[in-house]
C-alpha cells in the first residue's frame, strides 16, 4: 500500500502542512522525524506530521531524504507548538522548529578558566525559608514561586537545593534558564561539577552535533537537567517537574521574531500540564511579576542579606557629573587609581560602544543618521563608522571626502579605554561589549584574565551587568547614568533601574567592602534616586502607580501590530487599512493607540509604522487578529509583525 507523509516546514504557509510521497525505502519513518523535501524548486527539512494512505487528487512529490532515524520531537513538544501557533497566531512550523538545535556555530569555543567553588553549602535561615516553603508546594498542583533577593544574596544555591531534591527523590527532571552563557559561566560550571551525570548544556558556543547530543539524552531520558538561555524552555525533558528562570526580568526571555513568546509564558504553560513547579529569581523582579507576587497570585520570599556573612551590600552614591570634566569624572578617576594601588578590581559601565556616539556635520549644523534607519551613525577605533541597529558601515575618509567638516561628539567604550590607559598608563584596562564579545576566544581571554585578578579595570555596556561574580572587585563606576532614561517606551524607567541595581550588585561580594559611584549629568531623577539608595520596593510603588494612572501592564494586556515596508507609502498606507479593520470590529472594551509612526520609523530600509491596543485578556486581542488576518490582503512588499505583550515598543 503506498503511503503519504503531511510535512511541516519552516515557512509561512495558509496550509500547515504539505503532503509527499513515502517511498519505501523511508518506510521506517516516523511521526517527528526530520525530513528533506522540496518545496517550490528549494531543498528544505521539515518534519512529519503524519503518515497516512489517503491519496491525493494533485500530482505530488516524493519525499528526498529521511533525516532522522528516529523521532526528535516528542508529543509533548508537538502539543506545545499547537498551543504556540493558537496562542502567538503564528505558523505550526515556526513553532516547531524553534525546539530544535539550530546550526550556528560550528567549532567547540573556548571556555573561561575559572575556579568555581562547586561545594554543595548549607543553606542560611533566609534561604531554608524559601527552600521548605517551595518544596512544600511540590506534588500538590502546579506552582510558581518568586525568590526576590538582593544581588548576592545565595538564590543560586536555593536553586541547586531544589535541584538536588527534585532528582534525588523524584524521577521527574528540571530545565535551568539563564539570560546569557558565558558571563554565567561559574554558575553553570558549578551545576556540571555537582550535577554531573544529569546535565545537559544547551547553547549556541557548542558544534552542532554536540547540541544534538545534548538535545538526544533529554528526549532520551539520559538527562534530567536541560541548562540553557530562552530556547532552552523547548528542551524535550520527560516528566518536567522544575523550571527555574534566573534573573527573570532579563529582557532577552522575549523573542523577537515570530513566534514572538516569552519565555515565562511557555514555562507557565508547561509546568501547568505537567504539574510541575516555576521558580522565578530576581533582585530586580520585572514589575509585572512583582505585581503578581504582591496580589498572592504566585508566592514570593525575600532575601534581605547577602550569603557571604561577611560581605555587605556595596556604599552606593550619585556623582553630578559635570560638562567640563574629561570621560571620567574627577572622583570617579581617583577612586579607580585607589583601588588599582591595593590590586583591587574595577568594572566601568558606560552603555555606549564604539569610540564616539556621534559624527556631527558642522557646515551643514546636522548629526549623520543611517542610510537605512532614523538612527546615528557611531566612529569605531578602526576608522568605521557603523549603525548600531542595522549594522551599516561605512569608511570615515568617505565621509570626510562627502562632508567639508566633521567632529566626533561624546563618548563610547572605546574611547572610555583610551582615556584611561592614558590617564593610569600602569593599569591593565580591557573592554567588554559587542565588539569584542563576537569573538568567544577573545570574550573567554577576557573572562579569565578578569576573574584570575589579571586585569585592574573591565570596561563595558550593559552586558557587564548580567552574572559577574568576582570577589576582588569592590569598585563598579556607572557613566552617563541618565542614558536610557525618557525614551518613548513606558519600561525605560524599569530598564534603568533594573541595570544600575544589577551592576551596583557586582561590587563588594566578598570580605572586602565595595563602592559604587554612578555619575549622572542630571542626579536628581527620581529613577537614580531610588537605584542608589537600591530602593526597589519604592521604585515599584512609584511605577505601579504610573501604569495604573496610565491603564498599562500588568492592568491591561498589550498587543503591537507593526507594519514595515521598504515602500513608504506601502507601510503608511497598509497600516491605515489595518486600522479600519480594527475599528470594525473591535469591542468596545479595547482601547487603540494609533496607527503612528514606530519611533525608530526606519530600520534596515524598512519604514514602520505600528499601533498599539490595551485589552484586558489576550482572548480579545487574539480573536481581533484572527479578524485582521481573514480580512486584510498581505502581499509580497510588506509584512505583519504580530507581537502579544511587547516588551519593546521602539
Amino acid at each position: 500500500m503506498i503511503s503519504y507523509a503531511d510535512v511541516v516546514v519552516d515557512l509561512p504557509m495558509d496550509n500547515e502542512t504539505l503532503t509527499y510521497l513515502l517511498p519505501d525505502k523511508f518506510s521506517h519513518a516516523k511521526r517527528g522525524s526530520r525530513v528533506e523535501v522540496d518545496v517550490r524548486n528549494k531543498k528544505l527539512t521539515g518534519i512529519i506530521s503524519l503518515i497516512h494512505n489517503n491519496e491525493p487528487n494533485f500530482k505530488i512529490k516524493p519525499i528526498l531524504k529521511l533525516v532522522d532515524s528516529s523521532p526528535i520531537i516528542n508529543e509533548e513538544q508537538w502539543d506545545l507548538a499547537l498551543w504556540m501557533q493558537s496562542t502567538y497566531l503564528a505558523g505550526l512550523g515556526e513553532s516547531l522548529f524553534r525546539m530544535i538545535p539550530q546550526g550556528r556555530r560550528l567549532i567547540r569555543e573556548e571556555e573561561p578558566i575559572v575556579e568555581v567553588d562547586a561545594s554543595f553549602k548549607s543553606l542560611n535561615s533566609e534561604q531554608d525559608y524559601a527552600y521548605t516553603n517551595i518544596m512544600a508546594d511540590y506534588g500538590k498542583a502546579a506552582s510558581t514561586h518568586l525568590i526576590y533577593g538582593i544581588t548576592g544574596s545565595g538564590k543560586t544555591e536555593v536553586y541547586i537545593h531544589l535541584m538536588r531534591e527534585i532528582l534525588q527523590k523524584t524521577n521527574r527532571s528540571i530545565i535551568f534558564l539563564v539570560p546569557e552563557i558565558t558571563l554565567t559561566y561559574h554558575i553553570l560550571k558549578k551545576l556540571e561539577t555537582i550535577f554531573p551525570k544529569d546535565l545537559a548544556l544547551l547553547h549556541s558556543a557548542l558544534k552542532t552535533s554536540q547540541r544534538f547530543r545534548a538535545y538526544q539524552g533529554l528526549l532520551k531520558g539520559e538527562k534530567r537537567i536541560a541548562v540553557g538561555t530562552r530556547s532552552a524552555i523547548f528542551a524535550p525533558v520527560s516528566n518536567l517537574g522544575l523550571v527555574i528562570i534566573d534573573e527573570e526580568h532579563d529582557s532577552s526571555y522575549k523573542e523577537n521574531s515570530s513566534p514572538r513568546y516569552h519565555t515565562k509564558q511557555i514555562a507557565h504553560y508547561r509546568i501547568t500540564k505537567s504539574q510541575g513547579m516555576l521558580v522565578l529569581g530576581s533582585a530586580t523582579p520585572s514589575i509585572e511579576t512583582f505585581y503578581l507576587a504582591k496580589a498572592n497570585k504566585i508566592k514570593f520570599y525575600e532575601l534581605k542579606n547577602r550569603a557571604v556573612t561577611s560581605s555587605n551590600l556595596p556604599i552606593v552614591k550619585l556623582i553630578h557629573k559635570k560638562e567640563s570634566e574629561g570621560a571620567v569624572g574627577f572622583e570617579l578617576l581617583q577612586a579607580i587609581k585607589q583601588q588599582a594601588s591595593k590590586k583591587e578590581q574595577t568594572i566601568l559601565l558606560l552603555n555606549r560602544r564604539g569610540y564616539a556616539p556621534f559624527v556631527y556635520s558642522s557646515d551643514e549644523n546636522k548629526v549623520l543618521g543611517c542610510p537605512n534607519c532614523s538612527s546615528n551613525l557611531c566612529y569605531h577605533k578602526n576608522g568605521i563608522v557603523q549603525c548600531h541597529i542595522c549594522g551599516y558601515k561605512e569608511s570615515f575618509d568617505k565621509l570626510k571626502n562627502q562632508h567639508k567638516k566633521l567632529e566626533l561628539i561624546g563618548s563610547g567604550t572605546q574611547k572610555l579605554e583610551e582615556y584611561l590607559l592614558t590617564a593610569i598608563p600602569d593599569s591593565k584596562i580591557e573592554r567588554l561589549d559587542q565588539d569584542t564579545s563576537k569573538n568567544h576566544s577573545i570574550l573567554n581571554g577576557i573572562l579569565t584574565r578578569l576573574y584570575n585578578g589579571e586585569l585592574d579595570i573591565l570596561t563595558g555596556t550593559q552586558m557587564i551587568a548580567k552574572g559577574l561574580d568576582v570577589p576582588n572587585v569592590t569598585l563598579v563606576g556607572v557613566i552617563n547614568a541618565n542614558q536610557g532614561l525618557g525614551i518613548p517606551d513606558f519600561r525605560a524607567n524599569e530598564r534603568v533601574f533594573s541595570l544600575l541595581t544589577q551592576v551596583a550588585g557586582r561590587a563588594g561580594r566578598s570580605s572586602k567592602k565595595g563602592l559604587v559611584l554612578i555619575e549622572a549629568h542630571d542626579p536628581k531623577h527620581p529613577v537614580l534616586l531610588k537605584a542608589v539608595k537600591q530602593d526597589y520596593d519604592g521604585f515599584y510603588q512609584d511605577e505601579i502607580q504610573f501604569r495604573r494612572e496610565m491603564n498599562l501592564p500588568p492592568f491591561v494586556r498589550l498587543l503591537r501590530l507593526v507594519i514595515r515596508s521598504v515602500d513608504e507609502d506601502v507601510s503608511n498606507k497598509e497600516i491605515q487599512l489595518i486600522a479600519d479593520i480594527i475599528r470594525n470590529n473591535m469591542e468596545p472594551s479595547l482601547t487603540i493607540l494609533g496607527p503612528s509612526p514606530c519611533p525608530f520609523y526606519k530600520m534596515d530600509k524598512y519604514f514602520r509604522n505600528h499601533i498599539l491596543i490595551k485589552s484586558s485578556s489576550h482572548e480579545k486581542t487574539r480573536e481581533l487578529v484572527k479578524a485582521i488576518q481573514s480580512k486584510w490582503k498581505a502581499n509580497s512588499k510588506v509584512y505583519l509583525e504580530i507581537d502579544f505583550d511587547p516588551l519593546d515598543l521602539i
